[in-house]
């Protein structure tokens, strides 16, 4: 990521989404949050507000609504910790809510500790990853449903990171014969806090690459992106002396959070078909440059692409 990070151009003025229902995931802080206080303002007839907690939830929906008055915003629990979670909520919005137009899946975490989520799982793994797959797969046929009601494609846009350029699977712990990607993630001796981020970011950009040539994007489009550095409180979990350099870093080189929720915005209703299967690095899509592409490393590419 490059330093200063460079300026992000307005939305277009004409933005209209009145009619259209959008839904984001970790939608009670930072970038999540403020993108919902976006689309409010761009006349979003209905908002979803998938979060863990739901009384935060329900107090965000108090403090948005002024916002738009007229917007419907319905708060619905979404643990991404637990697959059980994901599977209740997926039928829960589809008993409930006739369609989704956009679906911006912004949940995730970062933790400097291995722990197991109920499945057994690594939990970052489970959360940035594991559990946005189910996600997807559990709402593809309604996204695709939604999309023929409206006679526009659905979208679906990821949050991912340009962190993935950088992972331990490719010198510092690479897999090894036989093993499969859910075993290595799992093991207690691959664990590496400084690169556990970046690798469940890299399952999840190899994932959306996958998926994406799967998928007819006149039904549902989708795509990726990193809004760069941004000053959120997603930093809070490390420890005193790295919160310190990042409270630094973020005082000297991050961007407010206004500028993340219009990155949101810019690849979830402005991108358009050309978007589909793309990584967009701000506003453009970039070329990925993942070592896995290399002939020495294709068997571990099919390993990950085939995880669904």
């Amino acid at each position: 990521m490059n330093f200063p990070q460079p300026k992000v151009t307005s939305l277009p003025p004409d933005i209209n989404l009145r009619g259209k229902t959008a839904l984001i995931t970790g939608s009670t802080a930072g970038i999540g949050l403020e993108t919902a206080r976006q689309l409010l303002k761009l006349h979003i007839s209905h908002l979803v507000l998938a979060v863990r907690n739901v009384s935060k939830g329900e107090a965000c929906k108090q403090e948005i609504q002024r916002l738009n008055i007229h917007a419907k915003i319905t708060v619905l629990e979404l643990d991404m910790n637990s697959y059980n979670s994901v599977q209740s909520f997926a039928k829960k919005l589809q008993a409930e809510i006739p369609a989704v137009d956009i679906l911006l899946l912004n949940a995730g975490i970062g933790l400097l500790k291995l722990e197991r989520s109920p499945s057994g799982h690594d939990c970052v793994t489970q959360v940035n990853y594991l559990s946005n797959v189910l996600l997807i797969a559990e709402l593809l046929p309604y996204l695709k449903a939604s999309a023929e009601k409206s006679g526009q494609p659905s979208r679906i846009t990821w949050v991912g990171s340009r962190m993935y350029f950088t992972t331990s699977l490719e010198k510092k712990a690479p897999m090894k014969a036989g093993e499969s990607v859910l075993e290595h993630m799992d093991s207690k001796e691959f664990f590496f806090p400084n690169e556990r981020y970046n690798d469940s970011k890299l399952l999840c950009a190899m994932f959306m690459y996958s998926l994406a040539q799967r998928l007819d994007k006149n039904k549902v489009i989708l795509n990726m992106v990193c809004p760069g550095l941004i000053n959120t409180n997603m930093t809070d979990v490390l420890p005193l002396h790295m919160r310190m350099v990042m409270g630094a870093m973020k005082f000297f080189l991050a961007r407010p959070v206004e500028v993340g929720g219009r990155l949101f915005i810019n690849a979830t209703v402005v991108a358009g078909p050309e978007s589909h299967g793309g990584f967009l690095g701000d506003k453009e899509i970039i070329e990925y440059e993942l070592y896995f592409l290399f002939a020495p490393n294709r068997s571990i590419k099919q390993k990950l692409t085939s995880l669904y």
